[in-house]
């Protein structure tokens, strides 16, 4: 007798498991960028360091994948990148503005090729105290004056920087940033409950694989801003650098208002689609109250704002 037995196609195993290690390899590279991204070389360290926030779209991509797979070993593997990525930025996306009256409202944009007026007029109505302005130019300059003049009659100017405040200022000098040509400055604003020294600056532009010049920039205004003896000290300007870089650390241990008294990551470049903030108000001696960002039309940076408590020296 003849017994048919039935047989199935015997089924390969390789698609089912490249479905896992390739998204849980995947789940190691990126938690080790996470981790170790400072033991990457260069501009291209410089580079990953800038970009890790945007992480969070691949550690999203694997969730997605891991839902999908429904895999246990997928799953824990994919937990890896989120904890990482939460631990080292998940505070940033907290709205951490606190309360309490500020002593000094300021704001810092760089105006690039923007007209005046439009790109001016969100900050202005934000009523800050001090603006500070890069990219002021012969061509641009008169414009300026005439929109700020009347509101801002203190006003300080070094190179392509400008400081125009409602306050008083005083001991105005240039700043050697070993750029080649003027764009940094410094000024003394006398507020309410004393004096703050403040630094307006901006520093020489990275590129990818082009940060020496910008590194240089940094290094020497650190080494101003250190051997400052002022109690109360505002950095306010375009640093091309961002907080995760790793040649920000030259800055400590003045205080990133955005980290401070921000709601996210406060992003300024460029302006239609931020990827990065290069744009920044540091400061030593207060307490910031509030740090946020406005547009300003036709400029590709956004302004930065921060409401800044009395000075605690």
């Amino acid at each position: 007798m003849n017994v048919a037995v039935a047989t199935e196609p015997v089924r390969t195993r390789r698609p089912a498991r490249a479905a896992v290690v390739a998204p849980v390899t995947a789940a190691v590279l990126l938690s080790g960028a996470m981790v170790a991204h400072r033991w990457v070389p260069g501009s291209a360290g410089s580079v990953l360091d800038s970009a890790l926030p945007w992480l969070a779209a691949p550690v999203l991509v694997l969730v997605a994948v891991a839902v999908l797979v429904r895999r246990p070993v997928l799953v824990a593997a994919t937990m890896v990148p989120v904890l990482v990525w939460a631990l080292m930025f998940g505070p940033d996306l907290a709205d951490r503005a606190g309360s309490g009256p500020h002593d000094l409202r300021v704001a810092s944009l760089n105006l690039g090729a923007a007209t005046v007026e439009p790109a001016l007029d969100p900050l202005v109505s934000a009523a800050p105290d001090l603006i500070v302005l890069q990219e002021v130019t012969a061509a641009n300059r008169p414009a300026v004056a005439a929109r700020l003049g009347d509101a801002y009659p203190f006003q300080a100017n070094a190179g392509t920087v400008a400081v125009f405040s409602r306050l008083p200022l005083s001991d105005t000098e240039p700043v050697d940033i070993q750029i080649g040509w003027t764009r940094a400055l410094r000024t003394t604003v006398r507020t309410g409950s004393g004096r703050v020294r403040v630094y307006a600056v901006h520093l020489a532009s990275a590129r990818a694989g082009r940060t020496a010049e910008r590194n240089r920039t940094l290094t020497a205004l650190a080494g101003v801003i250190h051997a400052d003896p002022a109690p109360c000290l505002l950095l306010a300007g375009d640093l091309n650098t961002a907080t995760t870089d790793r040649h920000f650390d030259v800055l400590a241990p003045l205080t990133d208002t955005q980290k401070e008294a921000g709601a996210g990551f406060g992003f300024t470049w460029p302006a239609r689609f931020p990827l990065v903030r290069p744009d920044h108000l540091l400061q030593r001696g207060m307490t910031t109250r509030r740090a946020w960002v406005v547009d300003a039309p036709g400029s590709d940076h956004r302004t930065v704002l921060a409401d800044l408590g009395s000075c605690e020296a």
